[in-house]
């Protein structure tokens, strides 16, 4: 019988995970930690249910209470919040594959883990950046998966940047990480067109069909030896913007639509990474918006009013329309319904 080939899988993107899991090629040996399933804090005793099966599959011991509380996750999964309901089938699939958890923050203990499983190729589908002691060391290296059309948009969210320049075409590009930002050399690129109306939503679901239609047979080939790394061409290179740095909303100067992919597309690649605006020095987090064209008035940039539980906010072209209590942290959907009228900064 032919030994599978040994992937560690680091990143939040469900789909490639459980993608890599359904082949029999491969041995979905470990993951890598999702801070953010302990970090948010909660009541709902469905989600604790669910950070309590992560914890386990950390531990990788206490099987038996693991299944069992998988079985009840199972039962009550529909009463957890979307954000643990999303994550649903992923936690299922490690729980039942025994998937080891491994945590990249310690450097030293992922580099035993790696030495010691005799991982043949790591796979990332994530803005981590990782040290390069631990990506050369699996025996194929680390495999990256990046949306966009290679040497163009290096860098955190190209599908923004595809969006805003007004592309009519993107990829999605297969690489192999070495220290320099996505410019190693490349294993795979398969084209998709843009099209006029095109959203964050509609351009990531392009991107997962394109992944899916490609990267096992890319990744296999490159492992076979019958699918030749290409260099990438520097000389017609550019960059997106720096990630934490574009949460920050810019109503002065950035166009509505854009504002509105990306309030939705951040917390849909990153779990709790929510684009953010300030309301006299204070922080507002808002995660989820919705957008309705319209010319506007260039001079009532930024100005927001409440009608009902709905915050109406003036961008250039549309405005953006957010839903108290979900689209807005609690605390901050109370000082709107005190405070109906005003202006961000």
């Amino acid at each position: 019988m032919k030994e599978k080939i040994r992937i560690i899988y680091v990143g939040y993107h469900i789909e490639t995970f459980l993608l890599l899991c359904s082949d029999d090629t491969f041995d979905v040996i470990g993951i890598g930690l999702i801070d953010e399933f302990q970090s948010v804090n909660t009541l709902n005793p469905v989600n604790v249910l669910f950070k309590l099966i992560y914890i386990l599959r950390q531990r990788n011991r206490y099987r038996l209470l693991e299944r069992i509380l998988l079985i009840v996750w199972k039962l009550t999964s529909q009463c957890a919040t979307s954000f643990f309901r999303r994550y649903g089938t992923m936690l299922k699939t490690l729980s039942e594959c025994r998937t080891e958890v491994v945590n990249f923050s310690n450097k030293s203990e992922v580099i035993d883990y790696l030495t010691s499983k005799r991982v043949d190729v790591m796979v990332v589908n994530a803005w981590s950046i990782l040290p390069e002691e631990i990506i050369t060391l699996p025996k194929h290296g680390t495999v990256n998966i990046h949306p966009s059309k290679l040497p163009q948009y290096r860098g955190a969210l190209p599908t923004l940047w595809s969006l805003k320049n007004g592309d009519r075409e993107s990829a999605v590009t297969y690489l192999i990480m070495n220290k320099a930002i996505d410019a190693g050399a490349m294993i795979g690129q398969h084209t998709f067109p843009i099209h006029e109306g095109d959203d964050w939503y509609t351009i990531e679901t392009r991107i997962n069909e394109t992944l899916q239609a490609t990267f096992l047979s890319d990744l296999k080939g490159y492992i076979t030896g019958d699918n030749k790394p290409i260099t990438q061409d520097k000389h017609t290179q550019s960059t997106t913007g720096k990630y934490f740095e574009y949460m920050n909303i810019d109503w002065n100067t950035e166009n509505g639509k854009a504002i509105y992919d990306k309030i939705n597309l951040y917390p849909f690649l990153v779990p709790n990474n929510y684009c953010h605006t300030f309301l006299d020095l204070r922080k507002i987090t808002i995660k989820k918006a919705s957008f309705i064209k319209n010319k506007g008035d260039l001079s009532r940039l930024g100005h927001y009013h409440v009608k009902g539980r709905t915050l109406f906010i003036q961008a250039r072209l549309a405005t953006i329309v957010c839903t108290l209590f979900s689209g807005i942290r609690f605390k901050d959907s109370i000082l709107f319904m005190l405070k109906k009228r005003g202006v961000f900064s």
